[in-house]
């Protein structure tokens, strides 16, 4: 039996059965702005929901962003069986390249989104002048992380596992995000393998990071902004650990704190890069209460 996929041209929601999207796929997210431009990375089976508060809060600056769905994603969870994580990452470096031309950048990403904008930081280290990781998914909660693994091991074939609600607190939030209705194991397990050979390559990572956690996450355990933090190889990080926040801080409870954060991280690597505005002015930096 097949299931209909969604019609990129349309964007309708394709039908409801087991690994559809639960709503239509949003745009793409394009604002135009100067340098340093913001790229952000959704989550596993995700989308540019997750990550338009980053788009928002760059656009209040006057800086350029871009969103975009990365393959396997934004259309049915067959399509996502179909990947792995280089795909992702070659689905990251051209979006990338197409921002890097105008300028610095800032690497932004939630979940499996942090690691695509690690993967940047590391490779491009002349033009990736910030890193956000937002709620990184460099380790997995310790069951999930176990089960993966021994699929991996037994070479079980692979099969969709249904998913519940989205991990936020917030019950407005979580009607409202957009992901799959089911997660290809075999895609999980190869996220899981290489988040587990990224954390050997974070010492290479040299930028100013802000890292920003919810300590209610059911993911991705609040440990790993720790964790991360102190396999940087920069002293320049900020953590940031949310109380009330579960999994998707972009778009919970604590979200207006998750913008002050990424305002003011955003405006210090404008700052401490040499771009202007063609008239001269970096942007404006925003004034802690």
């Amino acid at each position: 039996m097949t299931h209909p996929v969604a019609d990129a041209e349309s964007r309708e929601p394709v039908a409801d059965t087991l690994g559809a999207l639960r709503a239509p796929v949003p745009e793409p997210i394009r604002v135009a702005g100067q340098p340093p431009s913001v790229l952000a990375f959704h989550g596993f089976g995700g989308t540019t929901r997750e990550i338009e508060l980053c788009a928002d809060v760059a656009r209040e600056l006057g800086l350029a962003a871009r969103a975009s769905c990365l393959p396997g994603h934004g259309s049915h969870a067959r399509d996502l069986a179909r990947t792995r994580f280089r795909d992702w990452v070659d689905g990251a470096e051209a979006e990338y390249e197409e921002l890097a031309h105008a300028g610095p950048v800032i690497a932004c990403g939630i979940s499996m989104g942090s690691l695509m904008a690690a993967h940047l930081a590391i490779a491009h280290p002349e033009r990736v002048r910030g890193l956000v990781m937002l709620a990184n998914a460099a380790w997995l909660r310790p069951t999930l992380g176990l089960a993966l693994r021994a699929v991996g091991v037994l070479r079980i074939p692979d099969f969709m596992m249904k998913k519940g609600e989205s991990d936020i607190s917030d019950p407005d939030a979580r009607s409202t995000q957009i992901s799959y209705t089911a997660d290809p194991v075999h895609a999980a397990v190869d996220l899981e393998k290489n988040a587990r050979l990224m954390r050997e390559r974070f010492s290479q990572v040299r930028c100013p990071t802000l890292i920003v956690h919810g300590a209610l996450d059911r993911v991705c355990p609040v440990a790993n902004a720790w964790r991360v933090a102190n396999l940087l190889g920069t002293s320049d990080v900020r953590v940031v650990i949310l109380p009330r926040s579960h999994h998707i801080v972009t778009r919970d409870v604590e979200r207006d704190q998750v913008a002050r954060e990424l305002s003011l991280f955003y405006s210090k690597v404008a700052a401490q890069t040499e771009t202007t505005t063609p008239s001269g002015r970096r942007p404006q930096v925003p004034v802690e209460p």
